[in-house]
């Protein structure tokens, strides 16, 4: 007797448990079969529109989408030429070094270079803890005319105040633009074009040279002494560089 009720007791919690296991296995079952129909049928999903093309947007956009495209491309291209119109030509300048620095923090400083000209403005790496640190990084700025001012300042980073001031020098660009108009060609390299004396207004701290070099391009190395510091001065060189389409040198 207590087998036969072992063996019902059995039987109901098999079915029970059949019942548990099987009934997620067929509602799967039954939603694979609807979309297999559906396939079939070739039935769109609902919500679909009349309107709307196979890869969901709406018929007739993407022609009107490329009128726009070529459209904007054509007048972006526009202004961008007209603002190269308006430039001369890019001025590379070469960071070398920077010579008895002066010291903003405890021991040392931590210096970096800013250069500007109009609403331009570049700037080197910043070196940690060296008052005579090497930069060796080229820097070039757009020129729209000689009367703006091309300023190099020097400034030590600080964490949680505003970097520090550490002296600042405007860089004299007109003797390099003035033997560069001279139309000089095939000269010998490394030829000394012109000599630059110091004086207040190029804050040179030693005589500079022009000089022709390889590629009949010219350069100028220079020193410059940085103004309203107890100390400082700046290694650099520039070079000009010509654009094609933009005005030059011969404006």
């Amino acid at each position: 007797m207590v087998n036969g009720r072992w063996y019902r007791f059995s039987l109901n919690i098999c079915s029970d448990l059949e019942q548990l296991f099987v009934y997620p296995f067929k509602l799967s079952h039954t939603c694979f079969e609807i979309k297999e129909k559906r396939k079939k049928e070739g039935g769109k999903p609902a919500g679909s529109t009349k309107g709307e093309s196979s890869g969901g947007k709406p018929a007739g956009s993407t022609k009107g989408a490329g009128s726009r495209k070529k459209g904007s491309t054509k007048g972006e291209g526009s202004v961008a030429e007209a603002k190269l119109m308006d430039v001369l030509g890019l001025i590379r300048i070469r960071v070398r070094r920077g010579i008895h620095l002066a010291v903003r923090d405890t021991l040392s400083s931590d210096p970096y270079c800013v250069i500007s000209c109009s609403n331009q403005k570049v700037k080197t790496k910043v070196v940690r803890g060296n008052c005579n640190p090497v930069w060796n990084e080229e820097l070039t700025i757009y020129i729209k005319d000689f009367d703006s001012p091309i300023v190099l300042s020097v400034f030590d980073k600080d964490t949680f105040t505003v970097d520090d001031s550490m002296g600042s020098a405007q860089i004299d660009i007109d003797p390099l633009i003035k033997c560069l108009k001279l139309g000089l060609q095939s000269l010998p390299e490394g030829t000394n074009v012109e000599r630059v004396l110091p004086t207040k207004e190029n804050c040179l701290a030693e005589e500079s040279f022009i000089v022709w070099t390889k590629g009949g391009k010219m350069i100028q190395d220079m020193i410059l002494k940085l103004n309203d510091v107890e100390s400082g001065q700046v290694q650099l060189q520039i070079e000009w560089i010509e654009i094609p389409g933009c005005k030059g040198l011969r404006v």
